[in-house]
Parts: structure tokens; sequence; C-alpha cells
């Protein structure tokens, strides 16, 4: 029965670093990205500008709608040529688009809605495979965690039916 305590402590490890690591990483792949939010009225628009280099090549923007949707996104570079443009119809809509020179960068967001929208928004560089790598690897500990968290309890089952016996 001792060994099965060890085990629940050393599968409780697996899951809190799993949980920690999956903290950690968020942080990391966010913290190059700008956010806006905001209540857009019938007409308006929010304005997210980025300052981006071109040295990542790729630039990502995201949009999470909360109220209802209907909305129109568009990225400006810094010259405020419109080089990508969505209708968005979702609540959550993720995109990518090239970064050509060096500059500001906008994420603008119109309501075409007939209603007030609430409203976020993230703009930045495309995080590079070191920090998305750091997602993939917290859940990958998570899982053996919880498959940790199913074979204990099988194992202190089975040993206890082996010293009643």
């Amino acid at each position: 029965m001792q060994r099965t305590g060890i085990f629940f402590v050393i599968v409780g490890g697996i899951v809190c670093t799993g949980i920690i690591l999956s903290f950690y990483g968020n942080q990391v792949i966010f913290e190059d990205l700008i956010k806006g939010e905001g209540q857009i009225k019938v007409g308006e628009s929010l304005t997210i500008p980025a300052e981006l280099d071109n040295e990542t090549q790729n630039g990502i923007y995201a949009i999470q709608i909360m109220d209802s949707k209907g909305i129109k996104a568009k990225i400006l570079d810094p010259f405020d040529v419109e080089i990508e443009s969505q209708s968005i119809n979702e609540e959550d809509f993720e995109g990518q688009f090239k970064i050509t020179t060096s500059g500001t960068y906008k994420l603008v967001i119109e309501n075409t809605n007939d209603k007030e929208i609430k409203i976020f928004g993230v703009i930045g560089p495309e995080p590079d495979a070191g920090k998305k790598s750091l997602g993939f690897i917290s859940l990958y500990v998570l899982i053996v965690g919880l498959i940790g968290m199913i074979i204990v309890p099988m194992y202190a089952i089975k040993n206890r039916k082996r010293s009643f016996s």
C-alpha cells in the first residue's frame, strides 16, 4: 500500500507539472501579441496597432466575438494598404498574413452587424517553433499524468485483492 501512495504522489506531480507548463507556455506564446478589446457600436471600428519587423516573415491575428457574429476584419500594412480582409461569422477566428516590411501593422475590426458587440482581438508576430513546442510538451505531460491517474488506482485495487487472498 505504501508503494501505491508514492505512485499517487508521482502522478500528481506529473499533472501539476503539466498544468504549470501549460500556463507558462501560454504566457510565452502570447507575450509578443498586442491585445485590444472593446464595445463597438454599429458602423464603428476597433484598431489594434502592432510594431512588427520582417524578421519573422509571418504575422498572426485572432478575433473573439462575445455577443454575436457578423464583423469584418482587415490587416493594414505600415503604408495603410489593406493586405488581408475577412468577413467573420464565427465566435473565434484566427488568421495569418505576410510581413513584407518592418513597421506598424494594424488590425481593424469593423462592426457590420445591426447591434453593438463586444470584441477581443490580438495581432503580432507568429510564435517560433520553440514557443509552439512548449504548448505541445505541456499537453503530452498532462496526458501522461492523466493516464497515470487511471493506471495507479487500477494497480492499487489489484494489489489490494492480492493482499486479502
